[in-house]
């Protein structure tokens, strides 16, 4: 199982995925980084009291994040796989570091841009091969041309990521002030687990 929160900066994204990873399963793996790089922490958890049957586990959403997931996958134990929930929050966050890393390491967009998505083919290769349930939490490309070749980057590498999330994905949410909007995927009622 697949979902998809998609919604900009301070739509509720992380807090919505934490409560379906709560619904979802007894235990999470949380990749998290922060939205912006170098602009302080990840997303915290919030600060609600988890139930004593359910167990998070922080790991950084890192260049090192798709072999992890790789990793997980490979010595989960299949009886426990459908009580977990992989959590990354957020895609874009992860993008917005690996760009930064790209371009503080001298390289030129025009050399990651066009080959297959060189930043983001890897993870998700990892995320669509990962049994289990996963949760996904990006914000959407920009609606609008970029000048900066840069953000023209970022926004293209998203955009297709986001396609092939969309497209692989059993439900995809859109978050806008707390609130989600249903755009693919069957309606779920709110605190009955999915099985």
């Amino acid at each position: 199982m697949l979902l998809l929160l998609i919604g900009g900066i301070g739509s509720g994204k992380s807090a919505y995925a934490s409560e379906w990873a709560r619904t979802l399963g007894r235990e999470a793996i949380r990749f998290s980084c922060p939205t912006f790089p170098n602009g302080g922490s990840a997303n915290p958890l919030p600060p609600e009291p988890e139930p004593s049957s359910f167990a998070w586990t922080e790991l950084a959403a890192d260049g090192t994040m798709a072999a992890a997931i790789h990793r997980i996958n490979r010595e989960s134990n299949i009886f426990r796989a459908d009580r977990r929930v992989l959590l990354v929050d957020s895609l874009s966050g992860w993008l917005r570091a690996s760009i930064g890393r790209a371009r503080g390491a001298g390289l030129e967009p025009e050399a990651l841009s066009g080959n297959g998505g060189a930043l983001l083919g890897e993870l998700l290769d990892a995320l669509l091969a990962y049994q289990g349930k996963r949760i996904v939490v990006t914000e959407e490309a920009a609606a609008g041309l970029a000048e900066d070749p840069w953000e023209r980057l970022f926004a293209m590498e998203l955009a297709r990521a986001v396609r092939v999330l969309a497209r692989e994905s059993h439900a995809v949410y859109r978050l806008t002030a707390g609130l989600a909007s249903e755009v693919k995927g069957r309606q779920v009622k709110w605190g009955i687990r999915e099985r």
